[in-house]
C-alpha cells in the first residue's frame, strides 16, 4: 500500500464572480471517539461538539492508564487530559470495529498526542504510529506542552482497522485521542490502494484566530 503525503486539499473550481456557498458538516453517525487513557467505564459529552468520547477500555488489550501534569490542562481540550502509554512490548495495538463494514469505504484516522509531563521526567517520546501493517508516521514532539496530531484517510481490506505504536528505543509510546468518521466516497480521491496523509491545515482569510471544527453549522464562503 502506497502512502501519499500531498495536502488534502480539494481544488475548488470558481469563477471571476461571487457568489454564496452554503456548507454543512456531516452527521455523526458511525463515529468512533476514544478519549484514551480514562477510567474503564468512563463515557462523556463533549460540551462544544456534542460528540460523546468513550473509554479505550474495550479497544486495548496493554497499555497504563495515565494523566498530564495538572499545569497543562487549562490550556488543552478534554480529550488530551489522560492518556495510555506502553511501558511494555514493542508493539501494542487498538483495534477499531467501524459500524459501516461495506467494501471500500473510506475512512478519516485521526490519533492526539500530548506529552504534558505525566511521567514527570520532562523528557519527550519519539516512536512509530502503524495503521495496520503500514507505517504511518513518526510521532516527534515539538516540546512537552504542544500537542500533536496525525490524521490519514484509509481503506481498510477487512472489518477491523488496527492502530499500533511501536516502541523504537527513543521513549515510552503513548496516545491520548482516537478518532475515526466514516467518510463519503467522493470527498477526498485517491487511487484505490492508497491513503492520503494530512500535511497540514489551512485557513484563508480567517475572521479570528478560533479553531473551526465540528458541530455541524452553516459556513457562507464566498469567492
Amino acid at each position: 500500500m502506497a502512502f501519499s503525503k500531498k495536502f488534502l486539499v480539494s481544488l475548488l473550481q470558481v469563477t471571476l464572480f461571487v457568489f454564496p456557498l452554503l456548507v454543512q458538516a456531516q452527521d455523526s453517525s458511525g463515529f468512533i471517539s476514544i478519549d484514551c487513557g480514562i477510567s474503564d467505564v468512563s463515557r462523556y459529552t463533549d460540551e462544544t461538539t456534542g460528540i460523546t468520547y468513550f473509554s479505550d477500555a474495550n479497544f486495548a488489550e496493554t497499555g497504563k492508564n495515565q494523566g498530564i501534569s495538572p499545569a497543562y490542562k487549562e490550556q488543552n481540550e478534554q480529550q488530551l487530559w489522560n492518556l495510555r502509554s506502553f511501558p511494555e512490548g514493542s508493539r501494542n495495538c487498538y483495534n477499531l470495529k467501524p459500524l459501516a463494514t461495506e467494501n471500500g469505504t473510506r475512512y478519516l484516522v485521526r490519533a492526539g498526542f500530548l506529552y504534558g509531563n505525566y511521567d514527570n521526567k520532562r523528557q519527550v517520546p519519539k516512536f512509530d504510529l502503524y495503521i495496520g501493517v503500514e507505517l504511518w508516521d513518526t510521532v516527534k514532539f515539538k516540546d512537552s506542552t504542544t500537542a500533536m496530531y496525525k490524521e490519514i484517510t484509509y481503506v481498510p481490506s477487512s472489518d477491523h482497522i488496527f492502530i499500533c505504536l511501536v516502541n523504537t528505543g527513543n521513549g515510552i509510546p503513548f496516545i491520548s485521542l482516537l478518532e475515526l468518521r466514516p467518510l463519503q466516497d467522493d470527498i477526498y480521491v485517491s487511487k484505490p490502494g492508497t491513503s492520503l496523509e494530512l500535511y497540514d491545515h489551512y485557513d484563508f482569510c480567517p475572521a479570528t484566530d478560533e479553531v473551526m471544527r465540528f458541530p455541524p453549522i452553516y459556513v457562507l464562503v464566498t469567492a
